[in-house]
């Protein structure tokens, strides 16, 4: 059985000036699309929201985790100086809490930070226990539980305010595969977060950038590069691998009067496939994906293939942020697994119905264009 996040809450970062909560156990008894739902949580999650709401701000603040415990890649651009607090409250940190489910155990971590590298505080919990809890001002535990978890070997006490627990657990310990701190660690060092708006950025799952088309020829994946946009995304191109004068490889477009370079004759819609092609090859090794605004240049149709694409991978959380209103469908997705992010608050797409039942004939993006959901 798949480690599932359950729960996301985070307060105090960017735009978020109170507890924005992330809810996936939040599953009604719809009887259609039930593959969008694991046991009891939410597999696959559509955001909207409109422009400025934080849906993007949302994704990057779930993904601080990777940047606490993992050396995975972080985009240059996520961390933008004078972007952590918000600054419509006063407040010096940040919050951030995970809930986890891994069978019948309900894991918690949690901390606070004043910036985007310094705790303040961190806690981990097991079905409502406390393993730990430390004050990273004081230097001290408020909690520790010192058993079988943990042990008695480990030496807290010239830790830093950088440095969280949970990493040096994990980094300096013997654990089981049942242990709770490694099945979090494990979780999150194969999330992956990415967007392809104006930029290929990512967070997680590589430890450093791919040039793309590189890795598609290195691979031998051209021919399944060729199938997949000729298949899935209607581009008719047939290509193939030449090399340059300074020995490099290059992926070429084959026309009858001559070949075009593929970097410099894709639309931007075609980009976007082949950065959406590259880590779909990684999915299966991926426990939680968030892709932000993952069909800025996709024609309407083909946005619903990828989303039908990603619903084969049933060991993968998605979450995906979109403006396209096509994809608000029950043909798709279903009325649980529809997210409103508006005001400060995310809310179930059914919460912001005003009381009316959403049945499977319902039309979604009829209700959601007319104005029908409130705020």
């Amino acid at each position: 059985m798949a480690t599932r996040l359950a729960r996301f809450i985070v307060s105090g970062f960017r735009n978020f000036s109170h507890p924005v909560t992330m809810d996936f156990s939040e599953v009604h008894d719809y009887t259609f699309n039930t593959e969008c739902i694991d046991d009891g949580i939410i597999i696959k999650l559509g955001i909207y929201g409109p422009n400025g709401s934080g849906k993007s701000n949302l994704g990057i603040a779930l993904f601080n985790i990777v940047q606490l415990l993992t050396d995975k890649f972080v985009d240059k651009d996520v961390n933008r100086a004078g972007l952590f607090l918000n600054r419509d409250i006063k407040t010096d940190v940040a919050a951030f809490r995970y809930e986890f489910k891994e069978g019948s155990d309900l894991i918690v971590f949690e901390y606070e930070k004043n910036d985007e590298i310094t705790l303040k505080r961190e806690k981990f919990c097991l079905n409502d226990e406390i393993i730990y809890d430390y004050d990273f001002t004081k230097k001290a535990f408020n909690v520790l539980k010192r058993d079988e978890l943990i042990g008695e070997s480990l030496n807290f006490e010239y830790l830093d305010s950088n440095l969280s627990i949970l990493r040096y657990i994990a980094n300096n310990s013997s654990l089981s595969d049942e242990s709770p701190f490694r099945i979090v660690m494990n979780f999150v060092s194969h999330m992956l977060w990415f967007r392809s708006v104006g930029q290929n950025a990512f967070i997680g799952l590589d430890s450093s950038s791919t040039i793309l088309e590189d890795w598609i020829i290195r691979n031998g994946m051209i021919g399944d590069f060729t199938r997949f946009l000729n298949e899935i995304c209607d581009v008719r191109v047939r290509l193939d691998a030449v090399s340059t004068p300074d020995n490099r490889k290059v992926l070429v477009e084959k026309h009858k009067n001559g070949d075009l370079i593929f970097s410099a004759a894709m639309s931007n819609g075609t980009a976007v496939a082949e950065l959406f092609y590259f880590w779909m090859k990684r999915f299966n090794d991926v426990s939680f994906l968030y892709m932000d605004e993952f069909d800025a240049y996709y024609h309407f149709s083909l946005a619903g293939k990828i989303i039908e694409l990603l619903k084969k991978y049933k060991n993968m959380q998605a979450v995906f942020t979109t403006h396209n209103t096509s994809l608000l469908s029950n043909r798709i997705l279903r009325p649980d697994c529809y997210f409103i992010l508006q005001d400060g608050e995310l809310k179930p797409y059914i919460d912001r119905t005003n009381g009316r039942e959403i049945r499977e004939g319902h039309n979604l993006e009829k209700i959601y264009r007319n104005g029908g959901l409130n705020g």
